[in-house]
């Protein structure tokens, strides 16, 4: 049976400090959709829980693990990055998303749905794809924000 990954690209914002129930509803669709066993999180640096951990610790008890696979902060600091300002370092962002990959792939069992930040969602779903897995891409942005976009110019 070919495991499934779920990723779901969206603003950081979106997984700790923008509250929206339109993400929260996002993302309990998705974890019933695809029947997840695990939500994996890009989420270093997030204080606290991210409202996808509180949404599977209120809603679906034990039944759903949460993880963060990202680097840690340690181990951010033992790779070199290049980028400042809008410069992305291309090799950190090709590692820390095959990291994800692997820390995701151990801690699954059948399917799993990954939150990120926008910047990751086709690279990373590729390297699932190129790992084995069937593999669905979401994005999230709030209509909210969209229209708060719209009406600054």
């Amino acid at each position: 049976m070919q495991r499934k990954i779920c990723v779901l690209g969206t603003h950081h914002a979106y997984q700790y400090c923008a509250p929206r129930s339109a993400y929260r509803r996002n993302v309990k669709d998705l974890i019933e959709i695809h029947s997840v066993d695990l939500v994996a999180e890009e989420a270093t640096g997030i204080n606290g829980a991210s409202y996808a951990h509180r949404l599977i610790m209120d809603e679906f008890d034990s039944q759903i693990s949460w993880k963060n696979v990202d680097l840690t902060e340690d181990e951010r600091k033992k790779v070199p990055d290049i980028g400042s300002g809008t410069l992305v370092d291309f090799d950190l962002h090709m590692l820390r998303e095959w990291e994800w990959v692997i820390r995701t792939s151990k801690a699954m069992k059948n399917s799993a749905l990954l939150i990120c930040g926008f910047a990751h969602t086709f690279s990373l779903a590729d390297k699932f794809k190129l790992a084995g897995f069937e593999v669905e891409t979401n994005v999230y942005f709030d209509k909210l924000d969209e229209d708060n976009i719209k009406n600054a110019r």
